[in-house]
């Protein structure tokens, strides 16, 4: 008897879904789930303004997607446009393009 089938909390041997591949649209989701919090288009081209005059075009993304995030933390958030992170607190404005 091998030591993976002497395991009794963990099936190893069970047919199991592909684990990576939902982490990965659990991720997908919860990025949706979080634009429609922020009101951000995530992943669509925008043109952003930054306080100071900073003008950004191209899509928007988070620096780091996030599982979960806490409603308090929404404004510590950084998201990325053409390589330039930013906060919702530099934020002066974000028009999505392509609608």
């Amino acid at each position: 008897m091998s030591f993976v089938s002497q395991q009794s909390e963990f099936q190893f041997e069970a047919a199991q879904t592909d684990g990576y591949q939902r982490w990965t649209e659990l991720r997908r989701a919860a990025a949706v789930e979080l634009a429609k919090r922020c009101n951000m288009p995530l992943g669509h081209p925008v043109e952003v303004w930054l306080r100071g005059g900073v003008r950004l075009r191209g899509v928007l993304r988070l620096k780091e997607e996030l599982l979960f995030t806490e409603d308090d933390q929404l404004n510590k958030l950084e998201f990325v446009v053409d390589g330039v992170p930013f906060t919702m607190d530099h934020l002066d404005s974000c028009v999505r393009t392509d609608a």
